[in-house]
């Protein structure tokens, strides 16, 4: 597994990456300003940036009186840059440039073409001034805005609503309760004017017929038996 191991290997060994990225960063303190693809001025950025940071490091240790971090920045860096020249000019020239600057010492420009036989992007790595602002980082595009709480008197006039609304329902409902009490009054004095029969006529007839069917049924002969044939 890669973990933690950042960094791109550009197709090549770790020697020969590590040759290349010193020979690039040496160019680069150099003419300040180098052109390559845009995967290498990328590494190239990293190791840069390092280097800057312990010359500036170097240079605050030796202004308090402790001559020996910068010499031992020094020779750290020398590992890197052995140009002597460019060592000098990193920690007299570049390394006060950016003494203010917390990081952010280069800059990446896209040249927005391809290299002829690869077809690698290419881009432009290069030192910013002593004044120079670096890239400013734009704003999201998404804004959120937050939900304001309304007054007082506006809560006050959403919470009458409903009351004056409770009292209209129980209004209407009193009214349609009125409007139709007299039609089921009417329909109840229709039922009590209609005349009932008389329940007590209908019970003998019931019996008589229940005695006729016991008196037929007794009175059915049975039917005669088969007479059982021989074998």
């Amino acid at each position: 597994m890669r973990h933690r191991r950042d960094g791109r290997k550009l197709g090549i060994t770790a020697t020969h990456r590590r040759a290349m990225l010193a020979n690039m960063v040496t160019s680069l303190f150099r003419s300040e300003r180098i052109e390559t693809t845009l995967p290498k001025a990328k590494e190239a950025r990293r190791l840069a940036e390092r280097l800057i940071t312990f010359a500036r490091r170097g240079n605050a240790a030796a202004a308090a009186g402790a001559a020996e971090k910068k010499l031992a920045a020094r020779r750290h860096v020398a590992r890197i840059v052995q140009d002597s020249e460019v060592l000098r000019k990193l920690f007299d020239e570049i390394g006060p440039r950016f003494a203010d600057r917390p990081g952010g010492y280069t800059r990446i420009m896209r040249l927005g073409s391809v290299r002829v036989g690869d077809g690698g992007s290419k881009a432009i790595l290069e030192l910013l001034k002593k004044d120079e602002e670096g890239r400013k980082k734009t704003e999201s595009r998404k804004t959120y805005h937050k939900a304001e709480a309304q007054a007082g008197p506006a809560v006050k006039e959403k919470a009458a609503k409903p009351a004056e609304a409770v009292e209209k329902t129980a209004s209407a409902e009193a009214a349609s309760e009125a409007a139709a009490a007299p039609v089921e009054a009417a329909a109840e004095a229709k039922e009590a004017a209609k005349p009932k029969a008389p329940k007590a006529a209908a019970a003998p007839a019931k019996k008589a017929k229940a005695h006729k069917t016991e008196g037929e049924k007794k009175a059915k002969p049975k039917a005669a038996e088969k007479p059982k044939k021989s074998k």
